[in-house]
């Protein structure tokens, strides 16, 4: 069934695309995935051969009904611009990109396998968009990222680990006035299960803007049972529960590396386990 609000915005994600007259333009987020609701914007991309200028850009989302932008970051002249404002009192984003810097983003997962870096949010966008302008060109994009190299995998296996808890600074910290430490150092460390475990699971991950947790934790063939409501319940307990429950996440999180990831060198990440003290 068909989501008004995802209706509402899709029809305009495809007026502004019109106004454009680019050879590529998607819609992704909410949108596409029917649970946008009142307060959803308009996540799209705008992919131009050469990029036109920034005045050009202006008068097509004026075209299309659009407010000036509100808001803006990137560079026209590096390939690329992120730009915010409003059509119909819904804001829309929209990513402009010329299609020599969207191949050199792509190479960042798909050649070079860089681990850690907002461009997996791009390549998991692109998997589940929906065209507004040139389906064949989204198509043969979606088929090169569904192809999720293994390398990639691995790498991002081996630098999430590394973000696990620092066990002996914990053990410490726990009989301190840290609470605010405390925090970070959860947050930061629940951030490294999910991305290893979005490694095991050959899935595209950033901490840059993680939403809808519990949707992705399902979409894991590989994780610790009731990953999700098992992670907000520890950010939720104070200091030491919420450790204790944490180091029993990551302990199961390392019995599946080790059984489906053997490549995997855990021994670093159970020499810091080894320092975790509750006394």
């Amino acid at each position: 069934m068909t989501n008004p609000h995802s209706a509402r915005r899709r029809a305009i994600a495809q007026r502004v695309a019109d106004a454009h007259g680019a050879p590529l333009a998607f819609v992704s987020g909410s949108v596409v995935d029917e649970l946008a609701d009142e307060r959803s914007d308009v996540d799209m991309s705008v992919v131009f051969d050469v990029l036109p200028g920034r005045e050009a850009l202006l008068k097509a989302c004026r075209s299309a009904g659009g407010t000036d932008w509100f808001w803006h970051a990137g560079d026209l002249v590096e390939g690329g611009l992120v730009v915010a404002f409003q059509v119909d009192e819904i804001e829309v984003q929209i990513g402009y990109s010329d299609a020599k810097t969207l191949d050199a983003h792509l190479d960042e997962l798909l050649v070079e396998h860089k681990a850690d870096t907002p461009t997996h949010k791009l390549g998991e966008g692109i998997l589940k968009a929906e065209a507004l302008a040139g389906a064949e060109r989204l198509a043969a994009l979606k088929a090169r990222l569904a192809h999720f190299p293994p390398e990639l995998g691995q790498a991002m296996i081996d630098h999430f680990l590394r973000q696990g808890a620092p066990w002996r600074a914990v053990s410490q910290l726990l009989h301190r006035d840290g609470e605010l430490w405390c925090r970070e150092l959860l947050v930061d460390a629940c951030y490294g299960l999910f991305g290893a475990l979005a490694g095991l699971n050959r899935r595209y991950f950033t901490t840059f803007q993680f939403k809808r947790m519990t949707r992705f934790a399902q979409g894991l063939t590989l994780a610790p049972a009731e990953l999700a409501p098992r992670v907000r319940r520890l950010l939720l307990a104070p200091p030491r529960a919420a450790f204790e429950q944490l180091f029993a996440l990551e302990g199961e999180l390392l019995e599946l590396v080790a059984a489906h990831a053997p490549k995997a060198d855990l021994s670093m990440v159970r020499r810091r386990r080894g320092d975790f003290r509750l006394d």
